[in-house]
C-alpha cells in the first residue's frame, strides 16, 4: 500500500506539474491510480500513464490551430476533474473488480476516442454516423477516415500494452476499444447533440461500453 501511495503521490505530482492535468484532477487520479496500484499492482497503472500521456500529446498536437477552431480542451491543453471522471471511473471500476480484460478495454476506448478526437478533428472528410451526412469537423458524432483508424490505433497500442504486462488478449481489448469509441461517437451525435448527455457522461458510459465488450469475447 506504501508503496502505491508513494508511486501515485509522485505521478500526480508530476501531471500537475507538467500542465496534463489541472490541481483538482490530479489529486482525482492519485485517488484512482492508488486505488487501482494497491488492488492489482503497478502494471495496470503503467497502461494507465500511457494514455495519460499519449492523450496529452494528442490534445497538444497543433494546439493553437484547435484554440482558433474553438476545439481546444482548456487554455492550456491540461484535463480537468470531468476528463478525469470520464475516462477514469471505468477503469477503476473493472479495476476493483479484478477483470484485467475489461479494464485495458476501457483504457483502450479512452485512447481511440482521445487520439480519434484530438487529432481526426482536422480531417476535412467528415460525417454524422447516424445519418453519414456530411458534417463539420469537431460536430458531436461525426467520424472520418482519419479518425476511424486513429481510433484504431490507439486501440491496438493499449491493448498490446495489456498484453505484455498484464497478458490478456490483445484482440478482446482491442475490439472492446475500438467498438466502444464508436458507441461513443453514436451517443455524440445523439443524446449529447441534444444536450441530454455531457462529454464526460458519453465518454463514461462509452468506456463502460469497452470494458464491458471486451469482457463479453471471453464467455462468446
Amino acid at each position: 500500500m506504501l508503496e502505491a501511495l508513494v508511486g501515485c503521490t509522485a505521478i500526480a505530482l508530476f501531471a500537475w506539474k507538467a500542465k496534463i492535468l489541472s490541481a483538482k484532477a490530479s489529486f482525482l487520479a492519485f485517488v484512482f491510480g492508488s486505488t487501482i496500484w494497491a488492488m492489482n499492482g503497478p502494471a495496470w497503472i503503467f497502461i494507465l500513464i500511457t494514455f495519460l500521456v499519449s492523450g496529452y500529446i494528442g490534445t497538444k498536437w497543433r494546439f493553437e490551430a484547435k484554440k482558433k477552431m474553438g476545439m481546444e480542451e482548456s487554455s492550456n491543453g491540461s484535463r480537468g476533474t470531468r476528463n478525469i471522471l470520464g475516462n477514469g471511473l471505468a477503469p477503476v471500476l473493472f479495476g476493483l473488480l479484478g477483470n484485467p480484460v475489461a479494464f485495458v478495454g476501457s483504457v483502450s476506448t479512452a485512447m481511440a476516442d482521445t487520439l480519434a478526437s484530438e487529432i481526426g478533428v482536422f480531417s476535412e472528410r467528415t460525417r454524422l454516423i447516424t445519418t453519414w451526412k456530411r458534417v463539420e469537423p469537431g460536430t458531436d458524432g461525426a467520424v472520418s477516415p482519419l479518425g476511424t483508424l486513429l481510433s484504431a490505433l490507439g486501440s491496438a497500442f493499449i491493448s498490446l500494452l495489456g498484453y505484455f504486462f498484464i497478458g490478456i488478449n490483445p484482440l478482446y481489448a482491442f475490439l472492446g476499444g475500438f467498438i466502444g469509441c464508436q458507441v461513443d461517437s453514436v451517443l455524440g451525435a445523439t443524446l449529447e447533440r441534444r444536450g441530454y448527455l455531457s462529454k464526460s457522461g458519453v465518454n463514461l458510459i462509452a468506456t463502460l461500453s469497452g470494458g464491458l465488450i471486451a469482457a463479453a469475447f471471453l464467455i462468446i
